[in-house]
């Protein structure tokens, strides 16, 4: 029963986590993060630390309006159910949005995170710069011709 706890808790914490990003709440973010956690976006520098990942959370917040729709969040049991300090892993397929004024870009991401202790302890987002791009020019189009897809 402690496993299925364990992957239950991670799912709200995840959930939860990316809700407080898309409502702008660094705070919230914050407290869902541990001490050591890590943040990489491939092809990026990885960010280290809970107080440079919550600076670059709070640059994003006050540049850049960001939104999510989550397709599918998987939970995995921790690695060592017998370590109480394995993460628990969730894997993440979602559409991100960016937006700056009336620009809005879509592009799929599959994210998986680490979650320690009822915590974000490491997260890696792996996209394709292509539907990056191709994300861009429907939000260019969209702005232009006032159509939201």
């Amino acid at each position: 029963m402690a496993a299925l706890t364990a992957q239950t808790d991670a799912d709200v914490v995840v959930r939860t986590f990316f809700d407080a990003l898309a409502n702008g709440s660094t705070a919230t973010a914050a407290d869902l993060l541990t001490d050591d956690v890590w943040w990489s976006n491939i092809g990026l520098p990885t960010i280290r630390g809970k107080r440079a990942v919550v600076n670059a959370i709070a640059a994003m917040h006050r540049n850049v309006h960001f939104d999510v729709q989550t397709h599918h969040l998987a939970v995995s049991a921790p690695a060592d159910p017998t370590d109480p300090s394995a993460p628990t892993i969730v894997l993440t397929e979602r559409t991100d949005y960016l937006g700056i004024g009336p620009f809005r870009m879509g592009f799929w991401v599959c994210g998986r995170l680490e979650v320690r202790n009822g915590r974000v302890s490491g997260w890696q987002d792996y996209f394709s710069t292509t539907n990056m791009a191709r994300g861009a020019v429907r939000g260019l189009v969209g702005m232009v011709t006032g159509r939201r897809g």
